[in-house]
């Protein structure tokens, strides 16, 4: 049994990845052949994978077995460059090899791989977006609390909006954004995230810039790409 690795964003799911992985023999056995260099081989299993590769056993034509370490070339950084690093390594794989195609990896096709998986990748909201909540924030910190000994503009600004507006204003968007946060952490935990990098970054963009609904974008994007 492994143990998962602390931080790693691929560790959370590793058990489940290979669960899956383990039902395509195929696509194992020729990472096994063109990575571990064991063309003997006659079957074999994942293991284990996490973000500096997967670890296969191998059973060759004599009988025997023997683990074989697979690295990835470069470090995976997030559960989202896994699907896109398997096929490379597949394609790169059955090409060499000459074996049938068997890419994408299987573990990505298919409705099956919906109920196997609950990952929502994190979505940067758009520049536009970005500007206009930022601008809106910083403009709203200004007046309130930028010392009274302040440039005449915002002595302007704090007479013109008044000091309880701008307070009501204020303690309404914290609440808002607050709101936003814990509900984006309860629908990740309902949908049963477990990469904790994933869950940090929907919580703390959803605290600062609130776009709640960008959880959901993500879905219905999903099911666009998957009717098709």
């Amino acid at each position: 049994m492994y143990s998962r690795k602390v931080n790693d964003p691929i560790s959370p799911h590793s058990e489940r990845l290979v669960s899956y992985m383990n039902t395509h023999p195929a696509t194992i056995l020729g990472y096994a052949k063109y990575y571990g260099e064991t063309r003997s081989a006659v079957s074999a299993r994942m293991v284990d994978i996490d973000s500096n590769g997967f670890v296969v056993e191998v059973e060759e034509e004599n009988g025997s077995k023997s683990e074989v370490h697979i690295k990835f070339k470069i470090r995976l950084r997030s559960y989202e460059e896994v699907r896109p690093t398997l096929t490379r390594m597949a394609q790169e794989a059955e090409d060499a090899l000459g074996l049938p195609s068997t890419r994408p990896p299987p573990m990505f096709s298919g409705s099956s791989s919906q109920n196997l998986i609950s990952h929502t990748p994190f979505i940067i909201p758009g520049i536009a977006d970005l500007l206009i909540t930022t601008f809106s924030i910083v403009f709203l910190l200004t007046i309130a609390f930028y010392p009274y000994s302040s440039p005449a503009i915002i002595e302007e600004l704090r007479e013109f909006f008044g000091q309880t507006l701008i307070n009501l204003i204020l303690v309404i968007l914290i609440s808002l954004h607050t709101i936003e946060a814990v509900t984006a952490y309860i629908v990740l935990i309902m949908r049963g995230e477990e990469d904790t990098m994933t869950l940090v970054k929907w919580v703390v963009a959803n605290l600062i810039y609130g776009h709640i609904w960008l959880l959901w974008k993500e879905q219905s994007s999903s099911a666009e790409r998957k009717s098709k």
